[in-house]
């Protein structure tokens, strides 16, 4: 494992663009593999299992949802690939009267965001249709702000067009953040740098938000993984 680990990371700093492309395929191959098991076994979904959850528990995540409400005071919140529920549950601590959404595919982190207290709902973006996500849109109704934080990248980018749809449908205000090539992590199938995601928003009538650089300064200063601080960015709806 030593050496094949040290072939990959001199491949890596070789042809950064070769190597990124060969770890898309393979993670895509992961990906459907993955999914197979879960329709074969949906109690047993294991790639974002209780194991996954336990590594990622740390972080300022009350100074998280401190910054996002700071630059965007909301009195509802959905977040699409809630994960946990971790940053909407110190959001509700921050701001008691907030009316808190989280959707996600995995049983366990819907399981784990229960019970934290939250309202949770169930989507499989890959397996539903766009007419599917815009029912499920109307049936959630409304947020003063929707998040998605690192989910885009578990999403083969052919399906990534349903989470910015469900996104815009159900909110003026925007917090997102998507892995950027060469980030890695587990599945992850549809990395892009943050300038494709802000040009895939703005096609949909949203600019970046006033508030953004003060947001991913604010963000830059807490005690989290890198990648929130590099990815992260602030959209609102033009005109709203």
């Amino acid at each position: 494992m030593p050496l094949l680990r040290h072939a990959l990371d001199a491949a890596k700093r070789r042809a950064p663009r070769a190597y990124w492309r060969v770890r898309t395929a393979a993670s895509l191959a992961a990906w459907y593999a993955q999914r197979a098991r879960d329709r074969i076994r949906p109690e047993r979904a294991t790639a974002f299992g209780e194991d996954f959850w336990r590594r990622n528990e740390t972080g300022d995540w009350e100074g998280f949802a401190r910054a996002i409400l700071r630059r965007f005071p909301a009195s509802s919140a959905l977040d699409v690939g809630c994960g946990d529920g971790k940053l909407l549950a110190a959001m509700r601590r921050i701001s008691p009267g907030l009316a808190a959404m989280g959707v996600d595919q995995s049983p366990a982190a819907l399981e784990r965001a229960a019970a934290r207290g939250l309202r949770t709902r169930a989507l499989d973006l890959a397996g539903t249709p766009m007419r599917g996500i815009d029912a499920f849109a109307r049936e959630l109704g409304a947020f003063d702000l929707a998040i998605s934080l690192e989910t885009v990248e578990h999403v083969p980018a052919w399906h990534s067009p349903k989470l910015l749809r469900l996104l815009a449908s159900c909110a003026p205000a925007i917090v997102f953040s998507g892995a950027q090539p060469l980030q890695g992590g587990v599945l992850h199938v549809n990395e892009q740098p943050p300038e494709h995601w802000i040009a895939r928003f703005r096609k949909m009538g949203y600019d970046l938000a006033p508030e953004n650089d003060a947001l991913r300064a604010d963000v830059a200063a807490l005690d989290l993984p890198p990648w929130y601080a590099a990815n992260v960015n602030a959209f609102v709806r033009r005109g709203s």
